[in-house]
């Protein structure tokens, strides 16, 4: 896993999406990566050509499976490397038990119609956030 990607692309993404928020995730730093090592066994990365381009993993409570983050380099953005990661997380996430899958994106991310595309249901919002589930038991 290369952890030190994973640093710079959250980091990024707080900056490019969340920059009022920047300074509290800088000064978490610790909780992120002991997040992200706990949840090794559930970070998978993206390459091309030798070159990882994008990362996601996620956490199980009881049959929730949630998408802690996704990520991809912009430079390989709606290239279907998103997509594909999150077909990937469904995958597993049904093979762990998982007849939940949820995930929160701030509403001005992108990223957002991608996971309507793919089936999940808008059922909250939180503040900036919108808050999206998707059945597996179907």
């Amino acid at each position: 896993m290369d952890l030190p990607l994973v640093f710079r692309l959250e980091r990024a993404y707080i900056q490019n999406f969340e920059s009022e928020a920047l300074r509290a995730w800088e000064s978490a730093a610790d909780r992120h990566i002991e997040q992200w090592v706990s949840n090794l066994s559930r970070m998978y990365m993206a390459e091309m050509a030798g070159n990882v381009v994008g990362y996601y993993f996620w956490e199980m409570e009881i049959d929730n499976a949630g998408l802690s983050s996704i990520n991809v380099l912009p430079d390989f953005r709606r290239q279907g490397i998103g997509t594909a990661l999150l077909q990937h997380f469904e995958r597993n996430a049904s093979k762990e038990g998982a007849t939940l899958l949820t995930l929160g994106v701030i509403e001005h991310n992108p990223a957002r119609h991608m996971y309507e595309a793919a089936g999940y249901l808008f059922f909250r919002k939180e503040g900036s956030y919108r808050y999206y589930r998707k059945s597996l038991a179907d």
